[in-house]
């Protein structure tokens, strides 16, 4: 989720991240970091509901475990994302973050929650309990399991794909354009959260992640909200 807004007087190419060193390391990270995330999650579970981890690979219901595993990886990815967004917006961490490193990350960790949430609806296609269909993973509101609140996580990932795009089309559709569909972000945040809350199996679990997501949102967005109020007041012409 690209929730950053540099200037447009910067000289840093924002459009081409994967051309810089820190790009490169930056996307090493996310991954490596994100897939041993996934399978901690997935073995821990395992280990959970039943005897052994080696019986996973066996398991009819491993498209069960993976779901909620790649799930629950992409949604901390994705508040990593929204809360990156949000530090760099109100230039929190402008002095100790070189710029492309820190564009390279925001860009990463989207695309990395991007890449896992569409696991997570994949692999439910071959889920041995509840029968989807491709048109049920596209279409909200069709899905067999929790159709509200599936679809709302549907409509998040598709809100979260736009803004992540966007990013790249900022010269063709103009920086007003391209601020305004990243206001699509919260959004897509608040959407996911709902999803994960009310349909996950594992909401009891997840439920601190989710307090602390929202908070550190919330109070992100409105110390930005401030922020730009008080910078509009201290430029504004006619004060005292």
């Amino acid at each position: 989720m690209a929730l950053y807004q540099p200037s447009t007087s910067s000289n840093i190419d924002i459009s081409l991240p994967t051309r810089t060193s820190a790009a490169s390391r930056a996307v090493t990270w996310v991954g490596t970091t994100s897939l041993l995330a996934l399978l901690f999650w997935l073995v821990m579970h395992s280990t959970l509901a039943q005897a052994a981890p080696s019986t996973l690979l066996t398991s009819e219901k491993l498209s069960w475990y993976l779901t909620r595993a790649s799930g629950a990886v992409a949604y901390l990815l994705l508040s990593a994302s929204t809360v990156w967004g949000l530090f760099l917006s109100t230039k929190i961490v402008k002095d100790w973050v070189p710029a492309p490193i820190a564009l390279a990350m925001h860009n990463y960790l989207s695309w990395t929650a991007i890449g896992l949430s569409m696991l997570h609806a994949f692999v439910l296609l071959f889920d041995s309990y509840y029968t989807y269909s491709i048109a049920n993973l596209l279409i909200p509101f069709t899905g067999p399991y929790e159709p509200g609140w599936v679809g709302a996580g549907i409509i998040g990932f598709y809100l979260m794909l736009i803004t992540s795009i966007s990013f790249y089309c900022r010269q063709w559709i103009g920086q007003k354009a391209w601020r305004n569909l990243h206001y699509f972000t919260f959004g897509a945040y608040i959407l996911t959260t709902l999803h994960g809350w009310q349909a996950g199996t594992d909401s009891a679990q997840l439920t601190p992640i989710y307090w602390t997501s929202l908070t550190l949102v919330l109070f992100l967005t409105v110390y930005r909200i401030l922020d730009a109020l008080n910078r509009k007041y201290l430029t504004a012409p006619n004060r005292l």
